[in-house]
């Protein structure tokens, strides 16, 4: 068992450079079952697996008649430190179990967004890039929304904030509505911090307006998907961010806002 001082220590290890528990061999953090051989240089059950033939240990060649064996001691410390979490500082001061440190990093909600407003810098969790958002920048804000159900949004040239429940959580997303020489031009992405995938969760828009002219209506209904970004590199490539045209019919350049009909969907592939 670790002495009490080299115990104090690894308890103050943090998720972003705790590496003192590695295994010897493939360098990832060890978890139970833990092997090790007699002197006590540890490894991880896969690499003891690709080691059974050895007899002598992999760091100090020390023989060994029977084989790596198990350090109970060893995997009930591991069991028992906290890593504290890199982004305590953006959300809950999450403190998951040490070995499950590259795995909470990467599913962490309270991971920090950007700001996309240039020069801005302002870097924090969803929640508090909303409060950013409305009392920095003043961008309008449209809330009680609902994943799937049709709602009426007020859109104006620049950044438009909308939030949307999925049932599980609040969605933040941003509406860009940019001037083009036939009309304006709108564009949406979704804020989260988790840009990899995750749960392959699709997001998609549609939106839904009506233009006037002559005797009747017309109404013109789009759908678009929408990208996940933590804004850490800006905004998506403007070349490649159009995805939704409102003629000048429908918005002309004098006026200040547009009321349209919107639906905001979250599919899990």
């Amino acid at each position: 068992m670790a002495p009490p001082s080299t115990r104090a220590a690894l308890e103050n290890l943090t998720l972003a450079d705790a590496d003192a528990l590695d295994c010897g061999v493939c360098c990832l953090p060890l978890k139970p079952p833990i092997f090790q051989c007699g002197v006590g240089h540890a490894l991880c059950e896969q690499c003891r697996g690709k080691l059974a033939s050895a007899r002598t240990c992999h760091v100090c060649r020390a023989p060994m008649a029977d084989g790596y064996r198990r350090n109970h001691d060893l995997e009930r410390l591991v069991e028992s430190i906290r890593a504290p979490c890199p982004n305590a500082a953006y959300g809950r001061a999450a403190r998951p179990v040490y070995y499950d440190g590259p795995r909470h990093l990467e599913d962490c909600l309270h991971a920090p967004c950007h700001c996309p407003e240039e020069a801005c810098g302002f870097v924090g969790s969803t929640e508090m890039l909303l409060a950013h958002f409305a009392g920095e920048h003043e961008w309008p804000c449209t809330t009680g929304a609902r994943a799937g159900e049709s709602f009426s949004v007020d859109l104006e040239d620049g950044f438009n904030v909308v939030i949307v429940g999925d049932g599980a959580r609040e969605l933040l997303f941003l509406v860009m509505v940019s001037p083009v020489s036939l009309g304006r031009a709108v564009s949406a992405v979704c804020v989260c911090p988790r840009t990899d995938g995750g749960d392959e969760i699709f997001y998609g828009v549609e939106l839904e307006f009506e233009r006037l002219g002559g005797w009747y209506g017309e109404r013109l209904k789009s759908f678009f998907n929408v990208e996940c970004t933590n804004l850490s590199s800006g905004l998506p490539d403007p070349d490649h961010r159009f995805q939704f045209l409102l003629p000048n019919s429908v918005k002309p350049y004098e006026a200040e806002t547009i009321n349209i009909q919107a639906c905001i969907y979250t599919q899990i592939q």
